[in-house]
């Protein structure tokens, strides 16, 4: 028998007061967003990233009172910044993997049902170390953080990891974003479910939250504490979306505090695509036009029946 736990007040069904909490990426984007979104909501928020500066910065904006230095590219690293937390605490309620790193295209192409340019475009456009640098960050990171905080996440009384994934991961994009990064986020998808399924005897939840287009720096330049200046590409990819519009910060952060309170409890495996649609929008609008006498049409159809 399921019995209620909580009330079915807002503030005690999505309450995440007195967990604590780490958040990758916290210095910009969507991390610092979510680190915020815990912090005022009083969880003990830990934020990592590889720019001291900018997590100074992000610190004092949040109004957080902890901020770390940690680079989730290598296990040493990650090993480093669970090491730093076992100094400061018995457990950990909530990881939340959101660091990530996109390698654009070294070379661009201007038409992309050009067979030359696009040619060009996938010999010439990623190197080996494209590759590399979005799985030891967008995979390897989010692997040897996670196993490795398993000791304190055993302690918690419900334990959960959130991973930051993107649609990009599920879609068949051509004109956003490049191919390693697809690769990467797609590998990020399976590996969540894969750590889903390894993590079951200890009863830690693992889910997943795919953005769609998103103010950040992989989208735009900052312009204030959650505010960016899109890229044309983004925006354009954006207005595709049903909502017409990049994401704002708090659509990711309500998700995210929903998994880690007691009205996502039951929660585990899922994949959340949060994107006004996009995901939607890509397969019926960004696929590849064929000639125009190979679609079919409800007139078509009608002067058939006739």
């Amino acid at each position: 028998m399921a019995e209620q736990d909580v009330s079915f007040k807002v503030e005690d069904l999505f309450s995440v007061k007195g967990k604590v909490v780490v958040v990758t990426g916290g210095g910009s984007g969507l991390g610092k967003a979510i680190a915020e979104g815990f912090a005022i909501n009083g969880a003990k928020v830990y934020i990592s990233g590889r720019r001291k500066e900018v997590l100074d910065v992000a610190a004092k904006q949040i109004g957080g009172d902890i901020h770390m230095r940690g680079d989730v590219q290598t296990k040493e690293g990650c090993q480093k910044i669970v090491g730093a937390i076992k100094e400061r605490e018995d457990h950990i309620d909530t990881l939340i993997n959101c660091a990530g790193v996109s390698s654009p295209w070294r070379v661009k192409a201007t038409a992309h049902n050009d067979p030359d340019q696009v040619e060009n475009l996938l010999i010439n456009g990623l190197i080996e170390e494209d590759f590399d640098r979005s799985n030891q960050i967008n995979v390897s990171g989010v692997y040897f953080l996670t196993v490795n905080f398993i000791p304190l996440l055993r302690k918690a009384a419900d334990p959960n990891v959130c991973v930051i994934a993107s649609v990009a991961g599920i879609s068949n994009q051509r004109t956003m974003g490049s191919l390693s990064y697809g690769v990467s986020k797609a590998a990020t998808v399976h590996l969540a479910k894969l750590l889903a399924g390894r993590l079951h005897p200890m009863k830690i939840r693992v889910n997943t939250i795919c953005p769609g287009i998103f103010p950040s720096e992989m989208t735009g330049v900052a312009s204030g504490k959650h505010e960016y200046k899109i890229t044309h590409p983004a925006e354009k990819a954006a207005l595709r979306s049903t909502a017409g519009r990049p994401g704002r910060p708090e659509e990711i952060v309500g998700p995210v505090l929903l998994l880690s309170s007691a009205g996502g409890g039951y929660m585990n495996c899922a994949l959340l695509t949060v994107d006004g649609g996009r995901l939607m929008g890509v397969s019926i609008n960004d696929g590849i036009r064929m000639p125009e006498d190979t679609y079919t049409s409800v007139w078509s159809l009608l002067k058939q029946i006739k």
